[in-house]
């Protein structure tokens, strides 16, 4: 190989070093962008997630600060017999049982509907909504929705239950106490866990709300569980997959709950560091006093993917003779009574 060759082969090696030394750093720093980016939209997205969960927990606050409850009493003499055009009765009965009897003037909006779009356009914003049903618990569920969308939210008190149990065929009414044994122990969990994140990537809050009511009220599971099951086997069975929260202020909760539930009073129930409290493993049993505030507890934790249960009938259906109930205590077991006010029959017609 002569000299002019090996010049040759130098040059070119030269040349492909040069190429190699401004190349490399380009790509380098095309990786480096890619990942700042990369960072940046997953740093937008969790943003986004947190402002709509914040939303969410806002809206809900809002309702459990409220007191959203109506006597039966007031709603016919206010609503039925006087006539009050502010107010609108709706019905979460299902089509039969709201042909066999429901009070006079309401609408039917079949519970299981309740987040469609159709039912929603039937809901005037400019009045105040109260709604009824068997026992008071889907009509629990259907107020805080209806109220986390801005709506001014109502439940008649215990339902048909205690309107007319008799005159409406309720088919399953209030039977009395169970006189279950109550605690005075505290329960205390330990365990935090991270709070829910939203996957619904493209929707604000409300509609995050809708399709997770929707999702929620499709499950076969329903959200109810009878306090029979929880006795035997989260009570006397000790089963770990239940959690039990009682939903009691922490002073009616400190005179009788049911045994082993940890105390999260209902007005703290939509609170972040209430959240951290709660697993996504387990199943949460809510008790309230009648089984209300659990009703509206339970839906706004399946809207957050928690499996979550109102046990019906609360802490009246467990011992109604526990202090437990709280100063209302003479009235709520008078929900246990049935009045004989007016219900109309037939079916709705649109």
């Amino acid at each position: 190989m002569n000299q002019l060759d090996l010049r040759g082969i130098v040059l070119r090696l030269l040349f492909i070093s040069v190429i190699l030394a401004t190349a490399l750093p380009a790509a380098a720093q095309a990786d480096m962008a890619a990942d700042s980016y990369s960072s940046s939209a997953k740093q937008q997205m969790a943003t986004s997630r947190e402002s709509v969960l914040d939303e969410i927990l806002q809206v809900s606050n809002k309702y459990f600060s409220t007191f959203p409850f109506m006597r039966a009493e007031d709603v016919y003499e206010k609503i039925v017999k006087s006539g009050d055009s502010s107010y609108l009765l709706v019905s979460v009965q299902t089509p039969d049982d709201y042909a066999k009897g429901h009070i006079p003037g309401a609408i039917n909006i079949p519970f299981q509907e309740i987040a469609e779009t159709a039912s929603l356009s039937r809901l005037p914003r400019d009045k105040k909504i109260v709604f009824s049903c068997e026992d008071g618990h889907s009509s629990m569920a259907a107020a805080l929705f209806l109220g986390q969308l801005g709506y001014d939210t109502r439940v008649v008190s215990m339902g048909l239950s205690y309107w007319n149990r008799t005159g409406a065929d309720i088919a399953s009414p209030y039977p009395g106490s169970a006189g279950y044994p109550v605690s005075t122990t505290e329960s205390v969990l330990q365990e935090r866990y991270n709070l829910p994140v939203i996957e619904d990537i493209g929707k604000d809050g409300r509609g995050v709300i809708v399709e997770r009511t929707k999702t929620a009220l499709a499950q076969k599971r329903g959200l109810l569980i009878t306090r029979n099951e929880v006795y035997e086997n989260a009570v006397k069975g000790t089963d770990k997959k239940y959690l039990l929260v009682s939903l009691q202020r922490p002073e009616d909760y400190a005179k009788g709950h049911v045994p082993g539930a940890i105390n999260i009073p209902y007005s703290e129930i939509a609170k972040a560091d209430t959240l951290r409290k709660l697993p996504r493993d387990k199943k949460i049993v809510l008790m309230c006093y009648v089984g209300h505030w659990a009703g509206s507890a339970a839906l706004f934790l399946n809207q957050l993917g928690y499996e979550a249960y109102d046990m019906r009938f609360g802490t009246l259906g467990w011992n109604d003779a526990t202090d437990g109930l709280g100063e209302a205590k003479g009235y709520l077991v008078a929900l246990g009574g049935s009045l004989s006010l007016p219900v109309e029959s037939g079916k709705y017609k649109k």
